[in-house]
């Protein structure tokens, strides 16, 4: 399919900043999509390298390069591209990445069959010269992926493909540096359907300038911003000191090992969200329910049991943990507390 160049059907936006390195394979692995009805928006952002030199010396018709007058950074960029998008979708792409050749094809299969469908990413893959291959796959269906965007950013990026009649006049915060797609799509989904597709279809390089390199505490400081502002809407009083929860319930972050009283505020805190999401509806009451409670298992694994409190606690607060792990299991660790006394 051929691109009309002045109603092309995707606007792919690719900032650009000192990208030099790594350009030419992220420019060449949207040139080569399979699909090809788009517009690629090449916007430097005042780099100091060579990255004006290699956009030059591309002559696809397809590339609409932009030069900033200075540099506006990440998000006042993303959002310069989103104004100047003339697809009926946009995708997104990053200067170091490689996007699969069929992610276009598929991202767009998935809008023409699902109208009610705004956002699309995809699974990915890590990769770097110090790491094996990594694959993320976050969750596919849309009421999964908001519910879980309590704990964590659920959409990859880079793998974006957003259709532009849903968005309005949504753009990416500014206040939230290193984490303004994570705000964005928690903004997004409660306006339009979110979905992943459960294949990796981009390549997301990992080296010393990620973003999660360089602005590291930063991104943690805005997540923990957004995660906080999500218990607010919930209605969780004291939200912002119950932000490490959300990470605890609702990402597959390890735990070595947590205390007892530890265990029962992460449980006082889930009995909350579930009385308050039934009462404002925000998320599935059942999915909530069921995630809170295979996480609660796994916590409870790996939680000190020191004392027949914790078992009385939980006949009383979340007996669903005891007859997960059953009778015997359940009366073996009695009498291992009491041996241990």
């Amino acid at each position: 399919m051929e691109a009309d160049i002045n109603k092309p059907r995707i606007s792919v936006i690719m900032p650009i900043y000192n990208g030099e390195k790594y350009l030419v394979e992220a420019i060449d692995s949207i040139l080569n999509q399979t699909f090809s009805d788009f517009e690629l928006l090449l916007i430097n952002d005042g780099s100091k390298d060579s990255t004006e030199n290699i956009i030059l010396s591309y002559s696809d018709k397809r590339i609409i390069y932009v030069k900033n007058e200075k540099n506006l950074g990440l998000i006042k960029t993303l959002n310069k591209g989103l104004d100047l998008a003339k697809g009926e979708f946009i995708a997104r792409m990053d200067q170091d990445d490689i996007s699969h050749q069929e992610r276009f094809e598929k991202q767009i299969a998935i809008f023409e069959e699902n109208k009610e469908i705004g956002v699309c990413g995809t699974s990915f893959t890590m990769f770097g010269a110090n790491i094996d291959k990594i694959l993320v796959a976050h969750p596919a269906g849309s009421e999964e992926i908001k519910l879980h965007l309590l704990g964590h950013c659920t959409l990859g990026h880079p793998t974006i493909m957003l259709r532009k009649s849903h968005l309005g006049n949504e753009r990416y915060d500014e206040d939230y540096q290193a984490a303004e797609d994570y705000e964005f799509w928690v903004r997004l989904s409660k306006i339009t359907e979110l979905y992943n597709i459960p294949e990796s279809l981009l390549d997301y390089r990992m080296h010393d300038s990620n973003m999660t390199v360089l602005e590291g505490s930063t991104q943690f400081q805005n997540s923990d911003r957004i995660r906080a502002r999500q218990l607010k809407e919930l209605g969780i009083r004291d939200y912002k000191n119950k932000v490490q929860y959300c990470v605890m319930l609702f990402t597959n972050a390890y735990i070595k090992q947590i205390k007892f009283q530890e265990l029962k505020k992460i449980i006082k805190f889930a009995k909350n969200l579930e009385q308050n999401n039934r009462e404002k509806n925000i998320y599935n009451q059942d999915l909530l329910q069921k995630t809170i409670r295979t996480r609660l298992i796994y916590i409870f694994d790996k939680t000190e049991k020191e004392s027949l409190l914790l078992i009385s606690f939980l006949l009383w607060n979340r007996r669903e943990i005891l007859r997960k792990i059953g009778i015997k299991k359940t009366l073996s660790l009695i009498i291992n507390i009491i041996k241990n006394k």
